[in-house]
């Protein structure tokens, strides 16, 4: 796919992209020169924020490289590994109103980021990337697994999206700070976020993206599979409760 490829996008508030990064030494610097390359086009003010959790390669080490080097950088790293406790940090740093959630292998289009902030600024306060409404080009293993993940949200929660994952995500600061509660240390806070959003009625949107990765998971697919299903039958039950 070709990232660089920038249309004219309507885009005149400052914004923050979000990337939480795990032992990603081979990567770092490179994707972060071509995304700010990226983002310099926009013309408007913005920042990038990485967060390193429980990296024990050369990733803290390099990320504070970047800091110094880019003032629209900002880096920090937690020594225990758990990316939503990096994303609640990395929200209670960004001085803007719009935030951007990415990988850090930039898999997903680079088109999705002008896309996304234009439905913030009309007014949305959560925009889905969705790479199975997109184009997917993925593992079979990993897009069945995320099949029957959405399947299963959609049966449970009656959600009518199709990603959940972290990456291509873009958010109002303040809606997320409202459901911080939903935040916990895995992945799960993407669904969390998603599911309360969609049931308070807030202006949710999902877009397709153009997705191709096949590099090796960051988790442990198997854990992260049992995780991602128990914290969505937690959910499930919680609201059942609760009605």
């Amino acid at each position: 796919m070709n990232q660089e490829n920038l249309k004219y996008y309507h885009i005149s508030k400052p914004f923050s992209v979000f990337i939480p990064v795990y032992n990603e030494e081979d990567i770092l610097l490179v994707n972060t020169e071509r995304l700010i390359s990226h983002l310099d086009r926009y013309g408007v003010t913005y920042e990038i924020i990485i967060g390193s959790n429980g990296s024990n390669d050369s990733t803290p080490e390099l990320g504070r490289m970047l800091s110094d080097r880019h003032t629209q950088v900002w880096f920090f790293h937690l020594e225990e590994k758990g990316v939503g406790d990096a994303f609640k940090q990395g929200i209670g740093m960004a001085r803007y109103d719009a935030v951007v959630s990415l990988d850090m292998d930039l898999s997903i289009h680079l088109s999705f980021i002008g896309e996304a902030l234009e439905f913030l600024e009309a007014g949305h306060d959560l925009v889905i990337g969705s790479k199975k409404v997109g184009d997917e080009r993925r593992s079979v293993l990993r897009r069945l697994g995320s099949d029957l993940f959405i399947l299963t949200a959609g049966v449970l929660l009656g959600l009518p999206f199709e990603d959940y994952s972290i990456g291509a995500k873009a958010y109002k600061r303040d809606l997320v700070l409202e459901y911080k509660y939903g935040i916990d240390r895995g992945t799960s806070y993407v669904l969390n976020i998603v599911y309360l959003a969609f049931r308070d009625k807030r202006k949710v949107i999902e877009i397709p993206v153009q997705c191709e990765d096949y590099r090796q998971s960051r988790f442990n697919i198997i854990s992260e599979g049992l995780y991602r299903f128990w914290q969505l039958f937690r959910l499930w039950r919680d609201e059942k409760l609760l009605r």
